[in-house]
């Protein structure tokens, strides 16, 4: 990387719609490589890091972790086509999603119930006085 091309932290930072201290995370993780370093000790990095974050926030806004992204990195890095790795990961995402879609639902049924029976109690019937809320109690 020419020094010409490179960008100081700030610059990658707002490029990507991070913070500098999320740079700096990504950087001990492994996520992003060490950047050079400038005659004043400044971080330098190449114009690519932005690009790298963004794909970083995007892989996270999907539900992957960071060690995940990381794994997905590395294959690139090392030649390896990711795409595999990336729908292993999104087929067991997928399937977290919908367990808990399952138990969100659950849930719901259920706080509806309970707030649905609450509202038609008189106010002497119920037990919120001196007790724990028996809104909350009846939830399974």
């Amino acid at each position: 990387m020419a020094l010409d091309d490179s960008l100081k932290v700030g610059a990658v930072a707002k490029a990507a719609g991070v913070g500098v201290q999320t740079l700096h995370y990504y950087e001990r993780l492994g996520l992003l490589r060490k950047p050079q370093r400038s005659a004043a000790n400044y971080r330098l990095y190449s114009p690519e890091a932005i690009r790298r974050v963004q794909f970083i926030k995007k892989a996270q806004a999907i539900g992957l972790t960071l060690e995940e992204t990381k794994q997905i990195l590395d294959l690139k890095e090392h030649g390896r086509a990711p795409c595999g790795k990336v729908a292993e990961l999104g087929e067991k995402h997928l399937q977290e999603i919908d367990t808990r879609l399952a138990q969100l639902r659950k849930y719901r049924r259920a706080l509806a119930q309970a707030l649905g029976d609450w509202r038609k109690e008189n106010t002497t019937e119920r037990e919120c006085a001196g007790e724990f809320c028996d809104l909350v109690e009846r939830l399974p």
